[in-house]
């Protein structure tokens, strides 16, 4: 079997690694793979969309390929050079290099005239074309810039997309910086422009953003009664746990009743620990340290991606610079008063500002720029105020494309599915299996390359069909979720959550591991006493290296890797306030419900077979509000094309 695979990031690594291990582990499977990549060094996004002192927003913990960690002196959070350097000796730890052609650009791909697809990809010698039976595309989701039309932009002296921006040198000195868009890369942009020597930094948002810590913050219980050492009166991020290490698993995603797992149960958790915590820690629930830029009450939910649910993590790096202004000065209800004595969370104030403005409606012929009223604070404060941009970043995010399945080589043929169009997992669509998409889901928290690499485990079985590994079919039904709620018409309509997604890829491949498995492997192997296992297997989220302790691709490393790279996250939780509320507090919260609806289920589904009552089947209300969301909006489009005659 031929499988080629085009893009040389995180995403098509892993892929090549794990269908080279199919050949070794199943040699009755001949492989032959070839990775094509068009730039000249691998590393997809983290070697040609970097800036400077750009770091990933995802921790090593969870970014980092199960069977081969980083380096023990590493950070917490790799900076992008030191990641393309892991994937480098990921590539020679897996004898990757030989299957990799670097500044190979794929021109097109089609189908054969039986079977299969046929490769043309570009080289200095020319042209050259090559038959396959499968096609892996990781190109990512970063791959056409999406820039809007901004009305008189043309007069602005510099403009940009991200995608461009490299240092801050881009800036000039003592000019007008202005960003349109709130997420992780826009606030990297801004923090870079307030700290470098620019007049202004102004960042425009359309309807707000949820700002997340990347560490969980040094919050101290009964600040008045207990005296706090002026070691520890530091920031609220020094040095504390990465927060998309923090929460757990069991009743999450692992030992879930199916009704519960199917409604909004574990949705509604999601979004009651993001704004509690947000709340009890700053003092706002509109975001961690947070109280600009909302995003509306109605809209405010962890299952929508409207309402940022894609958590931003680069928000502490300007938050010092952005809040001050909007901080109260005085508790304004006595809840607030009750929170300020029972918690106390040192925050910085930072020496300049970084003005907030809504979105732009235009830029006049002066070069000045007019903002639309959202009826927002933010507005008030500048809505007097003449700015006028000496440079513009767009950091809107990209558009996906796939020129080389649309090239005209597959003329008159099947045409291919494109990234949204798989239905099967989010990687196949379910009648052409030959095409995988790996890479192609946005985790609203967590990380793309852990997800990867599941996708690569999943989709190599399926393809390869190796001793029927896979359970056929896979169900449709299991999908909704792990599925951000959106309409069809979003931009961001492959956002999933993260631990339910690697749950139920794990769970395809019967790779997701029980108690007893856990106990029996906490007392056979790994490091440290015997229930060190079973509690991080409890109270840690979904790493990648959980779901090889069993299954089809089970690694005799991972219980190692549990037991003391993994053991890390658990021990770092400090104090009691941190301990509780995302260890014991989550467990105590969803156990009960879990166990209710197992007894609840077992009494009805007795009485059922009776013919007393109807049994008790989950329903995914997931599914009937994504499906509602769609037919509102065909109603309106028809609406529309009504109006127009």
């Amino acid at each position: 079997m031929r499988i080629a695979i085009i893009g040389g990031g995180p995403s098509g690594l892993v892929t090549l690694k794990y269908l080279k291990q199919s050949q070794e582990l199943f040699p009755n499977q001949r492989i032959e793979v070839k990775l094509f990549e068009a730039a000249p060094k691998i590393g997809g996004i983290f070697f040609h969309h970097t800036y400077e002192k750009a770091e990933l927003v995802s921790s090593k913990f969870l970014t980092s390929f199960s069977d081969f960690r980083p380096r023990r002196d590493d950070p917490d959070f790799l900076s992008a050079e030191r990641y393309v350097e892991y994937l480098e000796e990921y590539a020679t730890e897996f004898g990757l290099w030989p299957n990799i052609h670097l500044s190979t650009k794929v021109a097109s791909v089609a189908r054969g005239d039986i079977s299969g697809h046929v490769i043309k990809y570009e080289t200095p010698e020319g042209e050259i074309e090559w038959e396959c039976d499968a096609v892996a595309v990781c190109s990512g989701l970063h791959d056409r810039p999406n820039i809007p039309d901004l009305k008189g932009v043309e007069n602005v002296p510099v403009v940009m997309h991200s995608e461009k921006f490299k240092h801050s040198e881009q800036f000039g000195v003592d000019k007008t910086v202005m960003v349109i868009g709130v997420g992780e890369t826009s606030f990297d942009i801004c923090a870079l422009a307030v700290n470098a020597p620019t007049k202004r930094v102004v960042v425009c948002h359309r309807h707000g953003w949820f700002g997340a810590p990347k560490r969980i913050a040094n919050t101290r219980l009964l600040p008045s009664i207990w005296e706090i050492p002026e070691e520890e009166n530091k920031t609220f991020l020094d040095g504390s746990l990465p927060i998309d290490v923090s929460h757990l698993s069991l009743f999450d995603t692992s030992y879930v009743h199916p009704v519960a797992r199917d409604s909004m149960i574990v949705w509604d958790h999601y979004d009651s620990v993001a704004v509690g915590s947000s709340w009890i820690s700053t003092g706002t629930a509109l975001g961690f340290d947070q109280f600009v830029g909302p995003v509306a009450p109605e809209r405010l939910h962890a299952s929508r991606p409207n309402r940022q649910v894609f958590f931003n993590k680069a928000w502490t790096k300007v938050s010092k610079h952005i809040s001050p202004p909007y901080r109260p000065t005085e508790p304004a209800t006595l809840g607030d008063r009750i929170r300020n004595f029972m918690v106390h969370t040192p925050v910085e104030v930072a020496d300049r500002l970084i003005d907030v403005a809504p979105y732009p409606t235009h830029i006049d012929d002066n070069g000045v720029a007019h903002f639309r009223d959202n009826g927002g604070e933010d507005y008030q404060r500048i809505k007097n105020e003449v700015i006028k941009p000496d440079v513009i970043v767009f950091a809107t995010g990209y558009l996906q494309s796939f020129p080389f399945l649309e090239a005209k080589a597959n003329t008159g043929r099947k045409p291919y599915p494109r990234a949204d169009e798989a239905d099967v997992r989010e990687i196949w669509r379910r009648d052409d299996p030959t095409v995988g998409f790996i890479g192609f889901v946005r985790p609203g928290f967590g990380a793309i390359p852990p997800l990867s690499e599941l996708q690569a485990m999943l989709a190599m079985l399926w393809i390869l069909n190796l001793a029927g590994r896979v359970r056929k079919p896979l169900k449709l039904d299991d999908q909704w979720h792990y599925r951000i709620i959106a309409p069809p018409s979003a931009r961001l309509t492959y956002g999933v959550e993260h631990d339910s997604y690697a749950f139920q890829l794990a769970e395809d491949m019967d790779a997701v591991p029980g108690i007893k498995d856990v106990v029996r492997l906490g007392l056979t192997k790994g490091t440290g006493p015997f229930w060190r296992l079973p509690w991080i297997w409890a109270s840690a989220p979904n790493f990648t290296v959980k779901f090889r302790l069993i299954g089809p691709w089970a690694w005799d490393g991972a219980t190692n890797v549990m037991t003391d790279d993994m053991w890390e996250v658990v021990s770092r939780r400090r104090g009691l306030f941190n301990n509780f509320t995302l260890g014991l507090m989550p467990m105590m919260q969803l156990g009960p419900v879990h166990l209710f609806l197992f007894f609840y289920a077992l009494f009805f589904n007795f009485l059922a077979v009776f013919g007393l009552v109807k049994p008790v089947k989950p329903v995914s209300e997931p599914k009937k509000r994504i499906e509602e969301l769609a037919r509102r909006e065909k109603k309106l489009e028809g609406i529309k094309i009504n109006g127009t005659h």
